[in-house]
């Protein structure tokens, strides 16, 4: 039986040709940001439960490593700005806006395994706080797309949406709270999945309110009694909650009919006027179903489907504004540069995080045959608020490191890098050599030159070996010969030439040459 350790399911080593792709690509991103003015900084991995769990969503939350130590409950960050914004509170709230902060680092999720989805990945972003303005809408979209475009990705496709428009409309049609949270929520359900789906996923939530994604009946009857009924009804939903408990308890006082004296009699009430005004949300349910499944069908270029977007929500009656922000954003993206064929409009869009209140966006890329996210943000107002500062709008983004690098191998030839690879071995074949040999090596890295020293006592036939073997393409031999004439023989790998050089010319001479990169 092995007693091996094994890693952790999910999270996985970098090994150095990955680590030298994606320490180029973070540095290049970084660099990215930096033009436009975003300072980098870092937050704890370790943070509060709390951070997220106000506004995160169901769905980080649910795949948080939360956990309690010491009468605290804490958790791996799962996700990035919450960090920042609560290291923006601690640290920034007196500064004069906007503020623009750059970030990388780890999160952890409880996600299923599998390519491009791991436990433990690299989130690289930005966060621009304090402007509400289409153009920071622009700015953040612009910077996510360019530095993609920066490391070498052209191939991607843009999904721009607004979530605020949804929650508009259930709110003013009377969607209770709760309900309302949850459809916002699982509006993504109706892209990848039947309106049945939803609806059975509604059932089961909120038993309460049984629907089926058949157009209701008619509510409107010519029974009396039923009208009667319906009435009295009306006039409980319209009373607070105190004045309609005091109406049902006078109303069987007055018929003298008494509660089974077993059971509590509030709480019968509150059950009953709890059914009677939830009784009330399914035809407005099926209302809001109707309106999610036109919203879902709103996706296409701008041109297309902003007049359309206009039309469906002056029917509505409900965000008008929503398409003159998005028609203005795609105007800026288009003075940016981005190609708008690149661009897609698509109002059902949902990113799965509670905290976003109004644009959002995502970007794709066709990876190995698979379209896969690579970069999402958009808009937060209300996230600073929420975690205890003082109102500020804020817009931002994160991409997902390890996917841009399979992104980028999928378009380019993969080659092995070598940033992190010795490009030059020293071998000395004598005990004495050695101290002449330490004097070489030291020469060059002080130049800025990989090198490796030979350390294992081996021959020379063995240290080429080695050499070849582990790809290094420049050897330097040092003996008597070389010590005596303070010169060295280096000896090219891969045309198995080698040449005789003074020891201060050897610098000079790889650089010439392009020996090494």
């Amino acid at each position: 039986m092995s007693n091996r350790i094994q890693r952790v399911k999910g999270i996985n080593d970098v090994l150095p040709t990955d680590y030298s792709l994606k320490n180029k690509v973070q540095t290049q991103l970084l660099n990215h940001f930096r033009l436009f003015g975003y300072a980098p900084l870092a937050t704890p991995i370790l943070e509060h439960s709390e951070l997220y769990l106000r506004k995160s969503g169901e769905d980080i939350v649910s795949r948080m490593y939360d956990f309690n130590y010491r009468n605290r409950r804490l958790c791996l960050r799962p996700e990035m700005t919450a960090s920042v914004i609560r290291a923006y509170i601690d640290n920034f709230q007196d500064d004069p806006l906007p503020v623009r902060l750059a970030y990388a680092g780890p999160v952890f999720r409880y996600e299923k395994p599998q390519r491009a989805r791991y436990r433990q990945f690299t989130q690289i972003g930005l966060e621009l706080i304090g402007a509400s303005s289409p153009q920071a809408d622009a700015e953040a979209i612009h910077i996510a797309c360019s530095g993609l475009n920066t490391v070498g990705l052209n191939n991607y496709r843009l999904l721009i949406g607004h979530v605020g428009i949804l929650p508009h409309y259930l709110q003013s049609i009377g969607i209770e709270g709760q309900l309302r949270n949850f459809l916002t929520i699982n509006m993504e359900i109706l892209k990848k999945q039947e309106l049945s789906q939803l609806v059975e996923r509604i059932n089961q939530v909120f038993p309460s309110i049984q629907i089926t994604p058949n157009t209701p009946p008619d509510p409107e009857t010519h029974d009396t009694a039923k009208e009667r009924s319906q009435k009295l009804i009306e006039i409980l939903k319209d009373m607070d909650e105190d004045q309609a408990r005091q109406a049902v308890l006078d109303f069987l006082q007055t018929l003298n009919i008494s509660i089974d004296s077993n059971r509590d009699e509030n709480e019968i009430i509150d059950r009953l006027l709890h059914k009677i005004k939830r009784d009330d949300q399914a035809p407005k349910l099926h209302k809001a179903l109707n309106f999610m499944q036109e919203l879902n069908a709103l996706s296409g270029k701008a041109a297309d489907t902003l007049p359309e977007a206009q039309k469906l929500l002056a029917t509505y009656h409900v965000g008008e504004t929503v398409v003159a922000h998005l028609q203005t954003l795609t105007n800026l993206l288009r003075d940016y540069g981005l190609p708008l064929d690149q661009v897609t409009l698509d109002l059902g869009l949902n990113r799965g995080l509670q905290y976003y209140t109004g644009m959002v966006f995502e970007i794709h890329h066709q990876a190995l045959g698979e379209e896969r996210q690579l970069c999402g943000g958009g808009r937060y107002d209300e996230l600073i608020t929420i975690l205890g500062g003082t109102k500020t709008p804020a817009t931002g983004f994160s991409y997902g490191l390890e996917r841009i690098c399979i992104a980028l191998d999928s378009e380019q030839d993969k080659t092995t890098s070598s940033d992190y690879l010795p490009q030059v071995l020293v071998i000395n074949t004598e005990s004495d050599d050695l101290p002449f040999a330490i004097t070489i090596s030291q020469l060059l890295r002080q130049n800025s030159i990989p090198t490796e020293l030979a350390v294992r006592e081996r021959t020379l036939k063995s240290n080429l070996q080695y050499a070849a073997k582990r790809s290094i393409p420049h050897v330097i031999i040092v003996g008597k010969r070389e010590r005596d004439n303070n010169s060295v023989t280096l000896r090219n790998m891969s045309q198995h030439e080698e040449q005789l050089i003074a020891t201060d010319q050897l610098v000079s001479t790889l650089q010439e040459t392009q020996l090494v990169r």
